[in-house]
């Protein structure tokens, strides 16, 4: 499966990114804490409903806000497609849905993302 688009909202370092991002190869070219990392972070607390930096999940949020939103939409081999969205707020535990629908960690974690 690929990763075709990709919005995120306060995660991290990042305040908001929307990506239209190539089924073949996708460079990231940035200076030193630009986010680089934190963009492919994303997309692993995405596809696997946890950050692979930070086990902490109310330590994605950036700093100064209360919500972080991440949101991607999977193509398959067979052109079918998935939305995936992750939202979480402070003190509050995070939600998933799946073509809008709501859903647990463990039933979207199967995902996985393949270059």
């Amino acid at each position: 499966m690929i990763l075709k688009e990709l919005s995120i909202i306060n995660y991290k370092n990042i305040a908001q990114a929307e990506l239209q991002l190539s089924p073949k190869i996708n460079c990231f070219i940035g200076n030193n804490g630009m986010g680089k990392t934190n963009l492919l972070d994303a997309v692993y607390y995405l596809s696997f409903c946890r950050s692979y930096t930070n086990p902490v999940d109310s330590q994605i949020i950036k700093h100064d806000s209360d919500i972080c939103m991440l949101q991607g939409k999977y193509i398959f081999e067979d052109s079918t497609q998935e939305e995936i969205y992750s939202g979480i707020r402070r003190r509050q535990k995070k939600q998933f849905k799946r073509n809008k629908k709501f859903k647990t960690a463990n039933v979207i974690s199967y995902i996985i993302f393949i270059t």
